[in-house]
């Protein structure tokens, strides 16, 4: 009997607060319910080439915007990927059996890698991706390279 008056009571209690609570159009409710995405472009240099990427909006995407802007030299490894050691940002590791050109990653939590040839086979956090990689092999070069990311 006491279960039944507490469950009559948190009924009673809900029908009255959703009818003192103001009606939402359908279009309001959208807007609250449903996460907004923003613009993260942006923008990266090597020499006279400049790229646009699409930074993920995720906590490793943000993090990363906050940090710019950020020149690094980057290294060479394998033929199809630069990268840079001491940009720490939060993971979120997935493994990947293949990888584009033109996706920016985070591997470890700690080293930026950018990849202009198909790899895969390892863990990473998707940053992001360039919008084109045409002219990236020849932009990155071989050896070493100082790479821009600038916010947009």
């Amino acid at each position: 009997m006491r279960i039944f008056r507490l469950l009559a009571l948190a009924l009673a209690l809900g029908t009255l607060t959703s009818a003192c609570a103001p009606a939402l159009s359908e279009e309001t409710q959208e807007i609250i319910t449903t996460p907004q995405e923003q613009s993260m472009t942006i923008r990266i240099t090597v020499g006279s080439h400049v790229f646009k990427a699409d930074i993920a909006d995720s906590e490793t995407g943000r993090a990363f915007i906050g940090k710019l802007p950020l020149t690094l030299d980057m290294s060479e490894l394998n033929g199809n990927e630069k990268y840079c050691y001491g940009v720490s940002l939060p993971k979120a590791d997935t493994y990947y059996a293949s990888i584009a050109a033109g996706d920016l990653m985070l591997y470890s939590g700690s080293c930026l890698v950018l990849f202009y040839g198909p790899a895969g086979g390892f863990s990473y956090t998707r940053i992001g991706r360039l919008a084109s990689t045409e002219g990236l092999k020849e932009a990155l070069g071989t050896g070493r390279v100082n790479v821009s990311f600038a916010k947009e």
